[in-house]
């Protein structure tokens, strides 16, 4: 009977929230937008890079009409946010390709890189957990207690940075860029060479 109570509590908590999150994710897209339309810097000239002199008025106008920069703001706006409605995330202007297939062609690698430190960061914090809790109030309770505070309270991109600098770059232990195998153990074999 309890659980019943509840319900209505839940769907009211679960609507509020989406709607939460559908005001941001607009309030998002639409700073976004607003920041990259007023950035001085021409997209189309970003795009062509070091060969603008190389590039004519014509070319540089076809490729701004490719890309709908010829049309208003709002309206450009719009059409992005209607493609997006519709599942259209766009084509990639780097690799000229539908964004869904880049983001699907890297998906494997991500996500074996993504449950390989999940897997490694998770048995870490249980061994340091036991080791803290089974000394409490000992300098290396402490020391584990800052450590994990440290860690928490940084950005998870600045960490990332510190580390490849170190293994990579100052140590060369590790490859700055490595593309993982579908097999996420093959490439825990191939890295242990490096060491």
């Amino acid at each position: 009977m309890r659980g019943l109570s509840l319900m209505p509590w839940m769907v009211q908590f679960g609507l509020r929230s989406g709607l939460k999150l559908l005001v941001l994710l607009v309030a998002v897209a639409v700073l976004s937008f607003v920041l990259i339309e007023r950035s001085p810097i021409d997209p189309v000239g970003a795009y062509i890079g070091a060969d603008m002199m190389l590039i004519g008025p014509e070319q540089r106008q076809l490729i701004a009409e490719r890309w709908g920069l010829d049309q208003p703001a709002t309206t450009r706006f719009l059409l992005w946010l209607w493609q997006l409605a519709q599942g259209n995330l766009g084509t990639s202007s780097i690799f000229n390709q539908p964004v869904a297939q880049v983001i699907a062609s890297r998906f494997a690698a991500s996500f074996n890189l993504m449950f390989l430190a999940w897997v490694l960061s998770g048995l870490f914090g249980l061994g340091l957990g036991i080791l803290a809790g089974a000394k409490p109030g000992s300098w290396l309770d402490r020391s584990i207690r800052l450590y994990s505070y440290t860690l928490a309270s940084s950005p998870t991109f600045w960490v990332g940075l510190l580390l490849l600098i170190l293994f990579s770059v100052e140590l060369g232990w590790a490859p700055f860029v490595v593309k993982a195998t579908l097999i996420p153990w093959e490439s825990i074999w191939v890295l242990g060479f490096r060491f």
